[in-house]
C-alpha cells in the first residue's frame, strides 16, 4: 500500500484547484467559434446521460416518496489539488501523490450559477485499492484522499476519484475532471498582475505580523501564498479567520481574472500554457470553448462556496488514532436534491413508469 505524503493546507490547494479550472475554461474565449460552442455543448450534455457505470444512473432518484430528475443544465467538474510539486504526470517511486483537496465545480448554465462544493480529504468512504502495476486488489473503507494515489497515472487517478466522489454524492453525474500540483500557485497570481486586498485584522504566525489589518496590499508571488496560508496555530479560531481571508482572496482574484481577460482575450492562453505541465484534465477544446462562454456571464457568489455536511471527529480505531470526516448523509441528500434535481410531476412519473412496464 502506498504511504501517505506530507499534508499541505487543504483550502489553499482547493483555492488553486478552482482557479485553475476557471482558467482552463476561459482559455477557450480567445478561440471561440460557434461550431466549437455547439459541439462542446452537445458532448457535455451527452456525457451526463452516461456518466455513471450504468446508463442514466443518477438521472432519476426517489426521495421522500417523490421522484426527481437531474437538471440537464448542470455540468459537474471534479477538481483535485494534489500534494506534489513538479509535473502532474510525474511520479516518485510509482506514487502519484494524494488528493489534498477535492472540490466539485458545478455550473448551472440555465440560471448562470456557479457552485463550489468541497469534499473533505478525510471523508471516510469506499475506495478501490490497486497494486503498483495498477491491478485491482480490493475495495476498502478509507480516506478519500488516498484514492488518487492508486492510479497508474494522472488520468487513471482522476477517473478513480470521479467514481469515488460520485458514489459519495448518490451517483451524481460528474462529466469531467481537472487536477493540478502546487507549482501553479505563483504562476496564477502573478500572470494576472497580482491581487489587491485589505486584511480585516492582523495576520500573525510564529510571533511575526505578516500583514497589518486595515492596510492595503498588492499581493505578488510568495506574498499571495503567505496571505492565504499563514495563521497563529496557538490562537483558538484562527483557522476560521484564515478561511474568511482565503475567501476574500479568492473573490478578489476571480474578479481580477474576469476583468483582465475581458480586456485581453489572449491572457488565458498564456496562463494555460504556463500552468499546463501542472494540470491534467479531460476537457476538450470544444468543451472548453462552450464552458468559457457560459462562465464569463456568471457572477460568483461566495455563499455558493460550501462543504458537504458532516463532522470531523477523532477516531481512535483508525490507524491508532486519526481525525476522520463522517458525512451527514441525510443533510447531504437534502442538499443534492435542492441543488441538482427538479421534481417530476406525479402524472409524468406515473406515465414514465407505465411505459417502462410495457
Amino acid at each position: 500500500m502506498r504511504k501517505k505524503r506530507k499534508k499541505k493546507n487543504r483550502f489553499l490547494v482547493f483555492l488553486l484547484s478552482f482557479l485553475t479550472v476557471v482558467f482552463v475554461l476561459l482559455a477557450g474565449v480567445a478561440t471561440t467559434a460557434w461550431y466549437l460552442q455547439d459541439q462542446g455543448k452537445k458532448k457535455l450534455t451527452q456525457v451526463t446521460e452516461t456518466a455513471g457505470d450504468v446508463k442514466r444512473e443518477g438521472q432519476y432518484i426517489r426521495y421522500k416518496g417523490k421522484e426527481y430528475k437531474y437538471k440537464d443544465t448542470m455540468i459537474n467538474i471534479l477538481v483535485s489539488g494534489i500534494d506534489k510539486n513538479g509535473s502532474i504526470d510525474e511520479t516518485v517511486q510509482g506514487i502519484q501523490g494524494l488528493a489534498d483537496s477535492i472540490v466539485l465545480v458545478s455550473i448551472d448554465t440555465e440560471n448562470n450559477q456557479l457552485y463550489l462544493t468541497a469534499i473533505p480529504r478525510d471523508t471516510m468512504t469506499e475506495i478501490r485499492q490497486t497494486d503498483t502495476n495498477g491491478d485491482f486488489v480490493q475495495t476498502t473503507q478509507d480516506k478519500l484522499s488516498l484514492q488518487y494515489g492508486y492510479g497508474a497515472d494522472a488520468k487513471e487517478s482522476n477517473e478513480l476519484m470521479v467514481k469515488a466522489v460520485s458514489n459519495i454524492l448518490g451517483s451524481l453525474p460528474i462529466s469531467r475532471y481537472c487536477s493540478l500540483s502546487m507549482d501553479a500557485v505563483p504562476i496564477i497570481n502573478d500572470t494576472l498582475g497580482g491581487v489587491d486586498v485589505v486584511p480585516t485584522e492582523d495576520v500573525i504566525a510564529n510571533g511575526i505580523v505578516w500583514f497589518y489589518g486595515g492596510q492595503p496590499y498588492h499581493l505578488m508571488g510568495q506574498d499571495a501564498l503567505k496571505y492565504v496560508q499563514k495563521r497563529d496555530t496557538y490562537e483558538q479560531g484562527s483557522a476560521m479567520n484564515r478561511l474568511d481571508r482565503q475567501k476574500q482572496y479568492l473573490l478578489a482574484l476571480y474578479n481580477q481574472a474576469i476583468s483582465q481577460i475581458k480586456s485581453d482575450l489572449t491572457l488565458p492562453i498564456s496562463l494555460y500554457n504556463a500552468v499546463s505541465p501542472y494540470v491534467s484534465t479531460n476537457l476538450s477544446l470544444d468543451e472548453i470553448t462552450y464552458l468559457a462562454t457560459e462562465l464569463v456571464n456568471i457572477n460568483f457568489n461566495p455563499e455558493n462556496l460550501t462543504e458537504i455536511p458532516g463532522e470531523a471527529v477523532f477516531d481512535e480505531t483508525y490507524k491508532d488514532g486519526r481525525t476522520v470526516f463522517n458525512v451527514d448523509y441525510n443533510g447531504l441528500q437534502d442538499w443534492i436534491v435542492q441543488t441538482f434535481y427538479t421534481e417530476v410531476p406525479a402524472d409524468s412519473s406515473e406515465q414514465a413508469s407505465s411505459e417502462a412496464n410495457h
